[in-house]
């Protein structure tokens, strides 16, 4: 007997609302054609591999919402494509860039930066100079240039002068200056960086730059490539050579010197390699793997015990107004992350801190909560467990009121005490059915980013660390730091981290599931 509540493989009112069918065509047309577009877009952009999976997406999005056969995967398309989006192209992505060389010294491809250089330009000693010459049209403005003999250019048509990128503006002779307002001199300083990004080409052909605030003149290529040698540029002023090395990903000149915009490269195993080998980086990895997975599991350990402690007291029956004060013990998980770092932050002052203080006035002594690495870990442990405490707190109230009272009445009888009763019956029956939540709190404090960069910035610096790394990081913090932060933004290398990122987190989900599994069976 077919199941009334499954799912039909078609419609049966398909065939009949003839409309419907119409609509869903005209929809997944207009869709396609615009997935299509940006196909060739990213075709025309020299992007291939991202243009080959939008044609792959659009191929599969056409014949899942065209075609019968494949009317089921409708449900779990747009599900399918949003994992795909959102979790297994960051990895691949994050993966592939580990191994390269990107950074923010070699953002372009080889082809990319080459162009580079033979764009570049320069103005020959003793080249004609063109006074320029600017006139207001409203909002737009008009360029003339006076060239040999009294000639007269202008630009063919007039410019908003709003532009920010390079670009290249028709000259066409004219008989008279234009009969518009001349502008003022100050209207070259106020414009001067519009008009750098200005080439004029003369109707010959001939390219102008900007040489002075208010002259252009003829400009030449200053590198040209050298006929059959890919990776060679040859300067047309003095004659030097720029080669390229395909390994480092930069233009070296004869003295050995790399030349910026560099270029990425494949460079295999490499930054793997650094990590696990060069001193500079694997002492400092190794020291913040450590602190990484002590800040995470004494966290977890620490703020579970206080919760249920807690929780334990609060449901005490002779306690009175219980209720207020679960609502107190509860208000730091009320109030926003951020705001608690930031207090805490203030508090953990060295200088001007209430904390330090307190202490100054009772023990006479100020910690350097700021400049030594272990009083700075202590403070970020301590803000940690005021922040983490609650979430176990409520954790821990619920599965109190699980565990029956005949428990404890029965242990009463044979004379224990309430110690005894709570390591004895109250921690192990709430430990297991929490173990999953615990492993779930050690995977977000394993990536606990926010708390690190708002209280330390993860400072102080571990000395010896290059490139730099801090005493205070985290795996997360680190990777961050490599990538967004110091002189040399190593892409590459912040993905390395998050490579070695993933694998524990990994670990960790398959932890995850192997114990949820098990409780789940038991149940």
């Amino acid at each position: 007997m077919a199941n009334v509540n499954a799912i039909p493989m078609v419609p049966e009112a398909a065939a009949l609302e003839r409309w419907k069918i119409w609509t869903q065509y005209s929809v997944v047309a207009v869709l396609t054609l615009f997935f299509l577009y940006v196909t060739l877009t990213m075709y025309a952009k020299s992007e291939f591999l991202y243009g080959t999976f939008v044609l792959l997406f659009t191929a599969i999005f056409a014949f899942v919402f065209l075609s019968d056969r494949a009317y089921v995967w409708r449900y779990v398309f747009p599900g399918l494509v949003g994992v795909f989006v959102f979790v297994i192209f960051p990895i691949m992505y994050t993966l592939g860039l580990t191994f390269t060389n990107k950074s923010n010294l070699h953002l372009l491809s080889f082809a990319q930066s080459k162009a580079f250089f033979l764009q570049q330009t320069y103005v020959a000693e003793g080249s004609h100079t063109y006074p320029l010459a600017l006139y207001v049209d409203g909002d737009e403005t008009q360029l003339t240039l006076e060239g040999e003999n009294g000639t007269l250019f202008a630009s063919a048509q007039t410019l908003s002068m709003t532009h920010l990128e390079p670009i290249t503006v028709k000259l066409v002779a004219i008989s008279a200056v234009p009969n518009l307002p001349e502008a003022p001199r100050r209207a070259f300083v106020d414009l001067r960086n519009q008009l750098t990004n200005i080439q004029l080409e003369l109707p010959n052909g001939t390219l102008l730059v900007k040489s002075k605030l208010r002259e252009y003149s003829e400009s030449y290529s200053l590198w040209k490539a050298v006929e059959g040698e890919q990776e060679l540029l040859q300067n047309q002023l003095d004659g030097t050579l720029l080669r390229a090395d395909l390994e480092q990903g930069f233009f070296i000149d004869a003295a050995g010197e790399y030349v910026t915009p560099g270029f990425q490269v494949n460079v295999g195993f490499a930054n793997y390699r650094r990590i696990l080998t060069d001193k500079g980086m694997f002492g400092p990895f190794l020291q913040i793997f450590t602190w990484t997975m002590f800040f995470s599991i004494f966290t977890v350990i620490a703020t579970f015990f206080i919760g249920m402690t807690i929780a334990s007291f609060v449901q005490w029956e002779p306690i009175k107004i219980r209720g207020l004060y679960q609502v107190l013990l509860i208000l730091p998980y009320a109030v926003p992350g951020f705001i608690l770092i930031m207090i805490f932050k203030a508090l953990f002052n060295q200088n001007l801190g209430q904390i330090n203080y307190v202490l100054d006035v009772l023990f006479n002594i100020t910690p350097e909560w700021n400049s030594d690495p272990n009083f700075s870990r202590l403070m970020i442990l301590i803000a940690n467990l005021f922040m983490g405490y609650p979430y176990m707190f409520i954790l821990s109230l619920g599965m109190l009121q699980s565990i029956p009272k005949d428990l404890y009445e029965a242990s009463s009888l044979e004379g224990s005490g309430p110690l005894n009763n709570f390591f004895r019956i109250t921690l192990p029956l709430v430990t297991r059915p929490m173990l999953p939540l615990l492993i779930a709190s050690f995977t977000f404090n394993f990536n606990n980013f926010v708390l690190i960069q708002l209280l330390t910035r993860g400072d102080p610096i571990i000395i010896g660390s290059n490139p730099q790394a801090g005493e205070t990081d985290l795996l997360v913090n680190y990777a961050f730091r490599l990538a967004f932060m110091g002189d040399t933004q190593d892409f590459a290398l912040g993905a390395t981290i998050s490579t070695f990122i993933f694998l524990m987190v990994g670990i960790m989900a398959v932890i995850y599931l192997k114990v949820a599994k098990i409780e789940v069976g038991r149940k």
